[in-house]
């Protein structure tokens, strides 16, 4: 079969690997549709997490179809299409048993630590894979991860309909961000960015007032839009930059920040802004305990990746696809490779 390899120098490339077969506990799944994520794009530049491990075959934005049952799985059943949820953990760490599997003492992550779905086929711990109901598509199953890390972030900051948000960075995290503010009732939301066709993409996605911080200072900008009260919530899904800092002074008094973005190295902030506005500051880099909510938040339509998925290419053409959303050709958001 197929399979797409990267070594982390800047290279990646095309191998021929066997089929897999599942192991006791294991699925066997062929690989439908794999998002481009930002983080595979990293990956291949030696970018990753400091938990990769090299050589590897990246891609955890996974919609696939069931073809195979390891011994024991009874769980899922052979022509089910499955959402991968790419952790694989002890479940019997300290933070296992609390729920937090996602934060493991023996943790390994699909895409990162082990292959992952840039490939035809692919055996899998049967606990990583979700049914997908038939109304939901490939590529918004492929989503489901994506639109689910900013969920899980959203999830430790309480929201009103009162409230004011901002949502920094128009990518894909920070467009479903847009629209999972707007599905809790928060009827006002600022999305900040640096390019206008995905500022566009927000507006029509909900977004009631866009920043094009290239054009002018978004401090400055929703200091005055909000009349100097600042945002009740902000939800950082740019990992670039100064977005920190821009987070810290945008936030209203007793604001709440979420931080999902991944950043490339250190940022120098001011905590007097944390501790004279008594801000709340939250973590979330992973889609645990929200791929059920982001499922029927889909089949309610109050999700959509229209917009946001723009382009598909065959697996055969990873190359072109890597090389237009590392050069963000053509409008590209979310680009999704097809096996």
């Amino acid at each position: 079969m197929r399979a797409i390899v990267t070594d982390g120098t800047g290279d990646i490339w095309e191998e021929t690997h066997d089929r897999p077969e599942p192991d006791p506990g294991e699925v066997l799944v062929k690989v439908r549709a794999v998002g481009i994520c930002g983080s595979d794009v990293g990956l291949i530049d030696g970018e990753g997490p400091p938990w990769t491990e090299y050589p590897l075959v990246p891609g955890h934005e996974v919609c696939a179809e069931v073809v195979g049952l390891g011994e024991g799985v009874d769980s899922l059943s052979v022509g089910d299409r499955v959402a991968l949820h790419g952790f694989i953990y002890c479940g019997t760490c300290t933070a296992c048993r609390e729920g937090r599997y996602y934060q493991c003492a023996d943790l390994r992550e699909i895409g990162f630590t082990v292959a992952g779905g840039y490939r035809e086929y692919a055996a899998f711990p049967a606990y990583t894979l979700a049914p997908i109901p038939d109304g939901i598509s490939d590529l918004e199953a492929c989503q489901i991860d994506s639109a689910a890390c900013t969920l899980h972030a959203m999830k430790r900051v309480e929201t009103s309909v009162s409230d004011t948000a901002a949502v920094l960075g128009p990518g894909s995290l920070g467009l479903f961000g847009v629209q999972l503010l707007r599905a809790w009732g928060v009827e006002d939301v600022i999305l900040t960015g640096t390019r206008e066709e995905r500022l566009a993409v927000g507006r029509d996605l909900g977004a009631t007032k866009t920043v094009n911080v290239r054009e002018e200072d978004p401090v400055e900008a929703i200091d005055e839009y909000t009349g100097g009260d600042g945002v009740d919530v902000c939800v950082e899904a740019a990992g670039a930059g100064d977005v920190v800092n821009t987070c810290l002074q945008i936030a209203a008094k007793q604001g709440q920040i979420a931080l999902t973005g991944v950043f490339d190295g250190n940022r120098e902030i001011d905590p007097n802004d944390i501790v004279a506005k008594e801000l709340t500051v939250v973590g979330g880099v992973t889609a645990s305990h929200a791929g059920d909510d982001v499922i029927e938040l889909f089949e309610r339509a109050d999700l959509t990746i229209d917009g946001i998925v723009t382009h598909e290419f065959d697996l055969a053409d990873y190359d072109e696809a890597i090389e237009s959303v590392q050069e963000r050709r053509d409008g590209v958001i979310k680009a999704v490779l097809r096996p």
